[in-house]
């Protein structure tokens, strides 16, 4: 596994997501934590909204009864949406990481990230907020999540000494957004146009770490009208991309690795040393990633990838 610093935390660039396991026994998230340990992931993604903050609670139980656990994991969650709205108000955030501290049995979070951009954000408020979460040692990272690259430089701009180090954005294979603009520059390719406004350059300019979601996914209407959302390679997906998928599997024979590993790779071979989060629930699964690392994906393989997921360069 590797590593990066961020803001002084070693976190793994394979990072575990905790959205889906609200409905899951607590056995079984145990098991998940153990083996994510066990293959070098440290870091654990949650937020405030999942599972209407059930699963922070599973978390919490866990480290209730296993004391030294929670010193062996990098604790990363999210706040900002609530019901119908957004809500990055000095008091919702700061009431939002006391719920978080209370569900996590823990007293401190290791990294923040502001879930969605508030069109209504006032950023002293937050600046504000952050400063009282850091000073008192319940937050020692900050970062956001879906932020435009003016809204990052926008927030930051009051936020001084307290810097931005992370923003999620969503990043697959087959969902590419945040690298087709730059590809399609001076082009009148519906792809140039920059619907992100070239974060993925600005977060590399400033030391913004991005993490990828939707790692895995796809979303798609087939020819019977049923729309499909989910992994590409799963056996409703695999028709529609079978040309990545076979890409994949030749890879993943090459290199001795799992087609999983070699579509993660995809991700961290990218020289903006990104963060992959993978939002399985099972153990079993979370093992045939383990290898994303290592996979020793060249230049010319990264860009037949992107192109056999459906993405044409002009």
């Amino acid at each position: 596994m590797e590593y990066i610093d961020i803001g002084g935390i070693k976190s793994s660039r394979l990072v575990l997501g905790c959205m889906r396991i609200a409905d899951k026994p607590i056995q079984n998230i145990e098991r998940l934590i153990d083996v994510a340990l066990s293959i070098g992931v440290n870091t654990f993604d949650h937020a405030d909204i999942y599972g209407g903050g059930h699963c922070e609670s599973i978390y919490g139980e866990i480290f209730k009864s296993h004391g030294s656990l929670r010193d062996q994991i990098v604790l990363q969650t999210k706040c900002g949406i609530r019901s119908e709205r957004y809500d990055l108000t000095e008091n919702h955030i700061v009431e939002s990481v006391e719920g978080s501290l209370k569900r996590l049995n823990t007293d401190r979070i290791d990294i923040l990230l502001l879930h969605r951009p508030d069109t209504l954000m006032r950023p002293e408020q937050i600046a504000s907020a952050f400063r009282k979460l850091y000073d008192s040692g319940k937050v020692q990272v900050f970062g956001v999540s879906n932020f435009s690259y003016d809204q990052i430089d926008f927030l930051q701009a009051e936020l001084g000494d307290i810097k931005l180090h992370i923003n999620q954005m969503q990043l697959s294979p087959t969902y590419c957004p945040i690298l087709d603009s730059g590809l399609h520059v001076n082009t009148g390719s519906d792809f140039a146009v920059r619907r992100d406004g070239d974060v993925l350059y600005y977060c590399r300019k400033n030391h913004i770490t991005i993490q990828t979601y939707g790692t895995m996914q796809c979303a798609f209407t087939d020819e019977t009208g049923y729309f499909y959302s989910g992994a590409f390679n799963t056996e409703c997906a695999r028709k529609k991309y079978f040309s990545l998928n076979f890409l994949l599997d030749g890879l993943a024979q090459k290199y001795n690795v799992t087609p999983e590993a070699v579509a993660l790779k995809f991700i961290l071979h990218h020289p903006a040393n990104m963060q992959a989060i993978v939002g399985t629930t099972l153990d079993k699964r979370l093992l045939l990633y383990k290898d994303c690392c290592d996979v020793p994906l060249t230049d010319y393989e990264w860009y037949k990838i992107y192109q056999s997921a459906g993405h044409n360069l002009p």
